[in-house]
């Protein structure tokens, strides 16, 4: 009885270990498929804009704000836009958005 105690206790040890450096190398190393890198990028450009152009935060805040989301690589402000650029383990990624007065921020 002890014995299949120890076999599934061993069993779902290495299931919580295999789970959890599946989701760290996600994280740090940034394996993650196209489809679901692409959400990245568009999301910091999204929020950060709206930051910095509709609510006139500092630039400052406005990253400090979409970092606690997402760490976006490369943060270039323009006159009315913000571009942002991530790369993952299998390709780059940028997006870009621009304010539109009333309308707000809208990806390019």
């Amino acid at each position: 009885m002890m014995n299949k105690f120890l076999k599934i206790l061993f069993i779902t040890f290495l299931l919580f270990l295999s789970i959890s450096l599946l989701v760290f190398s996600v994280f740090k190393f940034r394996i993650l498929p196209d489809t679901l890198a692409r959400i990245y990028p568009n999301f910091a450009a999204k929020e950060g804009c709206s930051c910095l152009f509709v609510v006139k935060a500092s630039e400052t805040y406005c990253k400090d704000y979409v970092r606690q989301f997402f760490l976006p690589d490369e943060w270039i402000v323009g006159s009315e836009y913000l571009e942002v650029r991530f790369s993952s383990y299998f390709s780059e990624f940028r997006a870009r958005a621009n304010f539109h007065g009333s309308k707000g921020c809208l990806l390019e």
